[in-house]
């Protein structure tokens, strides 16, 4: 049975990943676009770490490695020849680079997810593993990994994962048991991308702390400094990311099964922005609205791509060989 909220939750987070995606050729010429791409990438990829923490079972037997491979490796070893082609031609390149242990852009995802369930059953042997992934996420900013084996993004984010995985329960215990949560959470949703507008330093934030693929020296600071910052984001990102948490509601929705088919979404909407990049369109965007229309219509992306012709496009892609139909990764408990 699906967890309806869950879903609703899920399509939150899709409907930012895409209109972060559309909007962030032109960040550096609208403030106040900066202002909500800064909000939008300091919790958005933590949640889905979250998310696909609640959606990882907690058994643990002989078929683990076999689902890691069939519904994960197999999939992000296509997804990332066809991205590689698909940006040799659309970018007309001089070389066609496929380097699968560099992930393609958005494909770490689905790299850093293969090595969550991997690493689970080693850290559960741990007495406090969250306190531990904290550490880890912490200490790997004292080395340069930048996006090899997207070591960096798996260690950063991986305490989301784990909490999902140990206190999403209790979470939701908390937050129903709360009569003005929603209330709560929609104000302080609404405050911080307030202050991230109004705030006259916004634009002077440095977007590679939200990336989580950065060293602190390649950030520019001391590693005692670098993480007390990323500290920092690790609470805000938790914060708002419950305070969202708090506003899927318990109902089914028109909306609910962009949710539901979040991760078809997510792998095919790349496509779409790296072919509007590729074909000029963002030399055309001047103005205010031309980019507020952009945002908003990168949307409609939702239905197109969670159609039944864009779900068979997308298992075609992640299984050529038709072996055996594709469990997107964050659907299977």
């Amino acid at each position: 049975m699906r967890d309806v909220v869950l879903d609703n939750f899920k399509f939150y987070l899709i409907s930012l990943v895409v209109v972060g995606h559309a909007i962030e050729p032109l960040i550096d010429k609208f403030e106040w676009l900066k202002s909500v791409y800064v909000f939008i990438y300091l919790f958005h990829m933590p949640m889905f770490a979250y998310v696909s923490g609640v959606l990882t079972a907690s058994k643990i037997d002989s078929s683990l490695f076999r689902k890691i491979v069939g519904n994960l490796v197999i999939p992000y070893v296509c997804l990332e020849i066809v991205y590689s082609l698909f940006d040799y031609y659309a970018f007309s390149r001089t070389a066609l680079v496929i380097s699968p242990l560099i992930p393609y852009w958005i494909l770490w995802y689905l790299f850093s997810l293969a090595l969550w369930r991997m690493l689970l059953p080693i850290v559960a042997q741990f007495k406090f593993p969250i306190a531990l992934s904290i550490v880890l996420g912490l200490a790997c900013g004292l080395n340069s990994y930048d996006y090899n084996l997207s070591f960096s993004r798996t260690f950063v984010f991986f305490p989301f994962f784990l909490i999902g995985h140990y206190c999403h329960s209790s979470i939701m215990d908390k937050i129903q048991a709360y009569r003005m949560s929603r209330a709560v959470g929609g104000g302080f949703i609404a405050l911080i991308l307030l202050l991230l507008i109004v705030m006259p330093d916004a634009n002077n934030i440095n977007v590679r702390w939200l990336y989580g693929s950065r060293s602190y020296s390649g950030l520019g600071v001391e590693w005692w400094l670098g993480m007390g910052y990323r500290l920092l984001i690790y609470i805000a990102a938790f914060s708002v990311g419950m305070a969202l948490l708090t506003l899927a509601q318990k109902n089914r929705h028109f909306f609910t099964m962009y949710g539901e088919e979040s991760l078809y979404i997510y792998v095919l909407h790349g496509f779409v922005m790296k072919g509007l990049l590729a074909a000029g369109l963002y030399g055309y965007i001047r103005n205010e609205w031309e980019a507020s229309v952009l945002m908003l219509g990168s949307l409609a992306l939702l239905p197109i791509l969670s159609s039944r012709y864009a779900r068979k496009l997308a298992d075609n892609i992640m299984n050529p060989c038709g072996l055996k139909r594709v469990v997107l990764a964050d659907t299977v408990r």
